[in-house]
């Protein structure tokens, strides 16, 4: 089991989808599947949550219609931002358990990350004895 906060793993989708993209051995690729799976399955979850957050907090028309704009975002009045901001906060900061493994560092010697996404994997990375 992998503990982390949602905010994490919102945070990581973009690194993990990279790492899915990657040459991998046999073993690591499903360990990999796996992770993404689990993860996908929280990452609908949040959306769902967030969703209902934007439809309880979110400007309406006559009609009771999410208003957006342009681009597909809804507009948060302001009398509500805080309520809302405090609820979304609230979701990000929430603990939650992926039903995964964590990958060793040892089997990702030969793949090449940044520095900024191994800080963003780290969670899901097993470092060993230190």
């Amino acid at each position: 089991m992998i503990e982390l906060k949602v905010g994490e793993l919102v945070n990581s989708t973009e690194a993990l989808q990279k790492l899915s993209q990657k040459e991998l051995k046999a073993k690591l690729a499903w360990q990999v599947s796996k992770l993404l799976k689990a993860a996908d399955k929280e990452l609908q979850e949040f959306n769902e949550t967030r969703m209902n957050l934007i439809k309880k907090y979110g400007e309406k028309d006559e009609n009771g219609e999410l208003i957006t704009d342009d681009k597909g975002n809804c507009k948060i009045p302001e009398e509500v931002t805080i309520d809302f901001s405090n609820e979304l906060n609230d979701l990000v900061e929430a603990e939650i358990e992926i039903n995964a493994n964590k990958i060793k560092i040892d089997d990702l010697e030969n793949i090449d990350f940044t520095p900024n996404e191994m800080n963003i994997l780290e969670v899901f990375i097993d470092f060993g004895e230190e």
